[in-house]
């Protein structure tokens, strides 16, 4: 049995190696818990009744987690480093992502100050990243865009939200001018489908805004038939007036499929007669405001889902939050949020009302 004093020792003298060949080794985390109270639709999988639960911040948002990030500097403005992140449920200690190890993050990178930077490995997708920007509030409380509601066929969110991408291979451009390219492939092994993205960047002074067009190739084997399938357009903008922020944002899915490697989830809706939906267009507004410690935001989100046969189905969530920061690194939060649209009666969300702490370190 190794002992819990030896591993400290070790730890320890592992971080003064590092410290002499100029690198740095942080461990980081996020703890995000809150009681949510639900009140669903009569047709949804609680059939109109309420549920009272103490739940992870991963329900709606960033969820906890722990991680550790490495950063070595090689001389002549290269470095090279290392990001591992796992995530877990705070309300039960389960691992999240399906159980990996290290299931939010796990990537090794090179960067030079010139050329820009590499990562190799399981990485946030990009149209995930670009969500940040269409939403004041941030992807943390039941007003993010990519919050997944529950239906009788399964969950899915009103912003397609397939947050990672395994065996990815990430590039980013040096900052010019305060705009930023990127570049993803996602390899594709086995029977998975090979992904391929592109976005652009700019934050300068108010302004931050994103543009992200991904697709995935879809394939079987032998690769024969090979189809261009989840093809998805996303946009946002944020502007900081000082006093407050206004931010918008825009998706569209088109040949939508839920095949092999997509994550994308269920598109079966109730009411959408003809199959399952093909494509999707949604937009998100939202406005906050600083107020002494607290940050006030309104958020409202619509979208609308289409199959092959032309048939449409929608759903909106619009909402309001209260984030008290005790500290830089300490919140409490309340949140109301609202659902509309077809669907409205068909998920458990039909209401949503969170209490919760958020403490990072």
């Amino acid at each position: 049995m190794i002992k819990p004093l030896a591993i400290l020792f070790a730890l320890g003298g592992f971080a003064t190696a590092a410290s002499a060949q100029s690198s740095t080794v942080t461990i980081y985390g996020l703890l995000d818990l809150n009681v949510q109270y639900l009140r669903s639709g009569a047709s949804s999988p609680l059939a109109g009744n309420h549920l009272t639960r103490l739940a992870d911040g991963t329900t709606y948002g960033p969820g906890s987690r722990w991680g550790i990030r490495v950063n070595e500097d090689l001389g002549g403005g290269m470095a090279a480093g290392v990001l591992m992140e796992s995530g877990l449920l705070a309300d039960t200690g389960a691992l999240a992502q399906g159980g990996l190890g290290w299931g939010r993050q796990v990537f090794v990178s090179l960067s030079s100050t010139a050329a820009g930077e590499l990562r190799l490995g399981r990485q946030y997708i990009l149209h995930d990243e670009t969500m940040g920007t269409t939403n004041v509030a941030g992807n943390i409380t039941a007003l993010n865009p990519g919050g997944v509601s529950t239906l009788q066929t399964g969950t899915f969110p009103i912003f397609i939200d397939a947050p990672r991408m395994n065996n990815a291979l990430h590039y980013l451009s040096p900052t010019l001018s305060g705009f930023k390219l990127q570049a993803m492939v996602g390899l594709g092994e086995g029977t998975t489908d090979r992904y391929q993205g592109l976005k652009v960047s700019y934050n300068a002074g108010p302004v931050s805004a994103a543009a992200a067009y991904e697709q995935s190739k879809a394939k079987t084997l032998p690769p024969s038939g090979k189809s261009t399938v989840n093809k998805i357009f996303e946009g946002g903008v944020t502007y900081d007036f000082g006093a407050f922020k206004l931010a918008g944002g825009y998706q569209q899915g088109k040949d939508l499929t839920t095949g092999s490697g997509t994550q994308i989830g269920t598109l079966t809706f109730p009411g959408l007669t003809g199959g399952p939906a093909t494509d999707s267009k949604a937009f998100n507004v939202g406005a906050s405001m600083p107020v002494g410690p607290a940050v006030l935001v309104a958020n409202y989100t619509h979208g609308k889902f289409t199959n092959a046969s032309g048939a449409q189905v929608t759903m909106g969530r619009y909402g309001v939050s209260a984030t008290y920061y005790l500290s830089k690194l300490t919140a409490v939060y309340a949140v109301a949020a609202f659902a509309n649209g077809d669907l409205k009666d068909d998920i458990n969300e039909k209401q949503v009302y969170q209490l919760g702490l958020r403490k990072a370190f």
